[in-house]
């Protein structure tokens, strides 16, 4: 804000060439928009002023007499109270943060098939009709095309996590979906996995998921079926989620 040497004596203050009494509602409404302004592109000022919520402000430097300041020390200590009070919280920091982002394992990130082919036949006899049970099994299973570096991409724009399920009858299926993170994606997932049969219960942005059982049909939020018409492979998938440079 320009000033003139003689504001004192008119009480007169200049904003972009135009004169603005500092002793109207105009000059209070333009001190407001800008520390409004402050409040919403400065993360270090936003972060301090939330940090003072349900506490009365003081300003312990400020001049009382509006005549002969810019902005007295009650002026200044409402303003802000008044930005930080009427701060919807839940409004502005989902408009903030990134979207929660959701990966399914099996034939998403892992290829089942992979694991399948290293079993012997007596194995496959033995549980046919029930792969899905074959101990050991998810531990086995190599990535699918593309999903490695497709997650790394995605989580520089995204809130990664994995979401999972397990077989029930398969107890080394939970452990093996573990070791099979920490080997491959441990630096993008480590202590993000989720693993039920009721995915529904999780919110989030978006999940990717080449199937509709276990609650993903009634997931809240977007579900990017992998393996469909519109998303057949990773680079579909990225091409759709990534911003446009």
């Amino acid at each position: 804000m320009k000033t003139t040497t003689t504001w004192q004596t008119d009480q007169i203050v200049w904003w972009k060439g135009s004169a603005i009494n500092r002793q109207s509602k105009e000059f209070q409404d333009l001190i407001r928009r800008a520390y409004r302004a402050m409040f919403e592109q400065n993360e270090r000022f936003r972060i301090a002023l939330m940090s003072t919520r349900g506490m009365k402000l003081y300003h312990s430097r400020g001049e009382h007499n509006p005549y002969k300041t810019i902005l007295t020390e009650s002026e200044y200590c409402t303003v802000l109270t008044e930005i930080r009070d009427t701060y919807n919280i839940s409004k502005n920091e989902a408009s903030m943060r990134k979207k929660r982002l959701y990966f399914d394992m099996d034939g998403v990130l892992t290829d089942f098939e992979s694991a399948l082919a290293e079993q012997d036949e007596q194995t496959l006899k033995e549980y046919v009709g029930r792969y899905d049970e074959i101990p050991g099994l998810f531990g086995q299973m190599l990535p699918m095309d593309g999903a490695i570096d497709a997650v790394r991409r995605l989580s520089e724009h995204y809130d990664c996590y994995i979401l999972s399920t397990a077989p029930w009858k398969n107890p080394s299926a939970w452990s093996d979906k573990v070791m099979w993170v920490t080997r491959y994606l441990d630096d993008v997932f480590h202590k993000r996995m989720v693993i039920t049969h009721c995915k529904n219960l999780c919110k989030g942005d978006i999940l990717i998921d080449d199937r509709g059982k276990n609650g993903t049909s009634e997931f809240e939020g977007e579900w990017i079926q992998f393996g469909s018409e519109r998303f057949p492979n990773w680079e579909s998938v990225l091409d759709y989620l990534l911003p446009v440079k």
